[in-house]
């Protein structure tokens, strides 16, 4: 057992978007089911979001559920993340989305290093809902 204190979320977002490899992509709530906190989409989003701009995290590879790119707002960050992933040969088809069959990233559990998985309740999730979840039977 480590007896290093466990990294903040956004860490760990940074940490497993490291990982994605080269040409795949990953949605914002698959990154959040792989770091065990399924219910935190939009935590892994807002983990990117406070990226400083020299960072040397893949953050073009997380799109949305629907394999569409969903960054908004002005900056042409859409036009950005679109460009950088037609550079590692990931293709939109006629509906602008990515084929999951084709370029989303499935990881093993066991690729995922222990350090990033941590059960609970999500950022900003109350103690109790995450536990009335476990009993319900959601993960």
């Amino acid at each position: 057992m480590s007896s290093r204190p466990p990294l903040p979320f956004t860490e760990r977002v940074w940490a497993l978007v490291r990982l994605v490899p080269y040409g795949r992509v990953v949605s914002y709530g698959g990154a959040a089911a792989l770091l065990g906190q399924p219910r935190a989409a939009r935590g892994v989003g807002g983990a990117l979001a406070s990226l400083p701009d020299d960072s040397d995290v893949p953050w073009w590879r997380v799109i949305n559920r629907n394999g569409e790119i969903s960054i908004k707002g002005p900056m042409h960050g859409a036009v950005r993340q679109r460009s950088l992933l037609a550079r590692e040969g990931v293709r939109f088809g006629p509906t602008e989305r990515v084929d999951w069959r084709v370029y989303g990233w499935s990881p093993a559990a066991e690729e995922i290093p222990a350090e990033l998985v941590r059960e609970g309740p999500s950022p900003g999730e109350p103690p109790a809902a995450a536990h009335s979840a476990k009993l319900r039977g959601a993960r």
